[in-house]
């Protein structure tokens, strides 16, 4: 897109945004929402072409999932659709999360926008799921599970020279999260309320352990060298 053009198209979005803010203020106009989705919309699709006929405009994705999303969700809650106000929010989140995937695939030396593409994809799950099952402790177990799972992503795929193999101790980290708020769903809550005691006492002693075993070992701890020889020549004497 030239220049002269996203400037025409920048202006003219301001320019809607100002007649629906002045519409809205007066009271003139009562389907201002709707306006308002068009307006988001049209915004979306901008930085949606911006992003695709100019290579080096990649942050363009952001703003485009952002406002695609955000366009959807006032327009289904202005025109009601059925349980928008409980799942309209995924769509939103869901388009963020669109956006930063977007940058990814456009160039994978940009790895970093796999996470926070996976963190807002993976609330939007959650607040599909939340407000499906009515369920926090299921959401909060997706939680976990979905930044897992980004983070596995970020050690796999490829990422240009960058090696991200650091990435798999923040994934084994939440997974194990994920997994003790499961557990904590079940039967087993009394048993998950002994495991984190034990293995604090368990690392504890590790360490002691093998703090002696250093201590021991340092050469200003064994014996003198030919300290047994001397006590020889002196018990001989």
């Amino acid at each position: 897109m030239p220049r002269r053009t996203a400037t025409i198209v920048l202006g003219a979005l301001l320019l809607a945004a100002g007649v629906l803010l002045l519409l809205e203020a007066t009271g003139l106009m009562e389907a201002v929402g709707v306006l308002w989705g068009l307006l988001f919309l049209a915004a979306g699709a901008a930085f949606g072409v911006l992003y695709a006929t100019d290579p080096s405009k990649w942050w363009a994705a952001i703003p485009a999932g952002a406002l695609l999303g955000l366009g959807v969700l006032v327009l289904f809650d202005e025109i009601g659709v059925p349980g928008s106000q409980q799942w309209g929010g995924a769509l939103f989140l869901g388009g963020g999360g669109a956006g930063f995937a977007a940058v990814y695939l456009r160039d994978h030396r940009r790895w970093w926008a796999l996470i926070p593409a996976g963190v807002l994809i993976t609330l939007a799950l959650q607040a599909l799921l939340t407000a499906a099952a009515q369920e926090e402790q299921a959401g909060g177990v997706l939680f976990f599970v979905g930044l897992a799972v980004t983070f596995a992503l970020v050690a796999v795929l490829p990422t240009g020279a960058a090696r991200n193999r650091w990435a798999w101790i923040p994934a084994a980290a939440l997974a194990v999260l994920a997994a003790l708020i499961a557990l904590e769903a079940t039967a087993l809550l009394s048993a998950v309320s002994y495991l984190w005691p034990l293995a604090l006492i368990a690392a504890g002693g590790y360490l002691i352990v093998q703090a002696l075993r250093r201590r021991h070992d340092a050469p200003g701890h064994g014996p003198a060298p030919g300290s047994g020889s001397t006590s020889h020549a002196a018990r001989d004497r």
